[in-house]
């Protein structure tokens, strides 16, 4: 299961304008089918909204909202074959699925109202659209080579048939024809046949979801951003303390545990998200350890700590250079102080550290931030 949170930023407009142009985009499917094919936007309240509508209380519901915020967000769900094959590709199962998905979306904020009412699904203003068609698309990391070879075909192809239109000779001109058919069957193509480039449709059941969520709730009481982090501030749940802002990760988490047990899925552990976390990180250190050089391991770990500590206000003013973007501190002042943090570090770890390649990657990370940080904030008598 993938649940994509689409961070507004990478959007034309970064959405802060009107709905128009993704509503348009996602009722595509819709323009070349009969009346009764079509399928429509729904949520909860109801599965047969037309464009219009959607447009027009997204667009309304942006009370409070400044011309630069955003209005609206997206979110797409994207089953596998597996799932999709346990629920038969039941439509219906999927719609109740993605309504449900959205009272975890609420439950992931923590936010209650004035009266003490936690948020809920039915507070949020949303529209979801089904499409069963999906496109190859720029940047796709499982295609991307892919995509990359038959690009390069597609140019050579283009040249030799170019060659082809101003060269008379016979024999150069079966030359030319011979080129482009050899290279025209080294495309790479998917189980159907279909060669594998921006803009052509993907093999296989591509039942999937996209979401349509307002800023607002349904009352325009919250401003609601699922891209604000988790914060320090607390808020108290049914009794429980629980931190405000919108936990990315363990929204896909609650998700994938949504799917398995509304369906009586048995997920296998290395396709769940969890997995897919944790083999990231283990990439992260794994790269990390094969350094032969510990100077270089440990000046990543200043670096970082320094990218973070540098924004400490007391720590700028103990350095006696305050500023309002850490991107102005001075880089004088910043290579000095990294250079003494970095000799502290590597005296401190020393070679015993890396003894141990299964345990050090995470304990040599830790201890190096760790005194990356007591060093910056002591300031080193900068």
């Amino acid at each position: 299961m993938v649940i994509k949170v689409h961070n507004p930023k990478y959007a034309v407009g970064k959405n802060t304008g009107s709905v128009r142009n993704l509503v348009e985009y996602l009722d595509k499917e819709n323009r070349e089918l009969e009346e009764l094919d079509k399928d429509y936007f729904f949520n909860k309240d109801g599965s047969h909204f037309s464009a219009a509508v959607v447009e027009r209380e997204i667009d309304n519901n942006q009370v409070k909202l400044k011309k630069t915020d955003t209005k609206f967000y997206m979110i797409t769900v994207n089953p596998s074959q597996e799932e999709l094959n346990h629920i038969r590709h039941d439509e219906v199962k999927f719609k109740s699925y993605i309504n449900d998905l959205m009272d975890k979306y609420a439950e992931n904020f923590n936010r209650t109202f004035k009266d003490g009412r936690p948020l809920t699904g039915d507070d949020i203003l949303y529209y979801a659209k089904i499409e069963h068609e999906r496109t190859y698309k720029f940047g796709e990391k499982r295609f991307k080579e892919d995509i990359a070879f038959n690009k390069d075909l597609e140019k050579k192809i283009y040249k030799n048939h170019k060659n082809l239109k101003v060269v008379k000779d016979p024999k150069q001109r079966q030359q030319f024809l011979s080129n482009i058919k050899d290279l025209e069957s080294k495309y790479v193509r998917n189980s159907e046949g279909t060669i594998i480039k921006e803009g052509n449709l993907k093999d296989g059941h591509n039942l999937h979801a996209h979401v349509i969520i307002s800023r607002m709730d349904k009352s325009r009481e919250m401003l609601l951003s699922p891209m604000a982090n988790p914060k320090q501030a607390i808020n108290k749940i049914n009794g429980i303390d629980a931190p405000i802002g919108f936990d990315r990760d363990n929204y896909v988490q609650m998700g994938e545990k949504l799917f398995d047990q509304k369906f009586e899925y048995k997920r296998d552990y290395k396709k769940s998200y969890s997995y897919y976390k944790e083999t990231k990180q283990i990439r992260v250190v794994g790269n990390l350890l094969h350094l032969s050089n510990p100077k270089a391991f440990a000046k990543m770990a200043v670096k970082r700590a320094m990218s973070e500590m540098i924004q400490d206000k007391t720590l700028q003013k103990q350095l006696g250079h305050v500023v309002t973007d850490p991107r102005k501190f001075p880089k004088k002042v910043a290579h000095k102080l990294e250079q003494k943090v970095l000799e502290a570090v590597i005296q401190k770890m020393g070679m015993a550290a890396y003894s141990n390649p299964i345990t050090a990657g995470v304990q040599v990370a830790k201890q190096a931030i760790t005194i990356a940080s007591k060093t910056l904030s002591r300031g080193m008598g900068i």
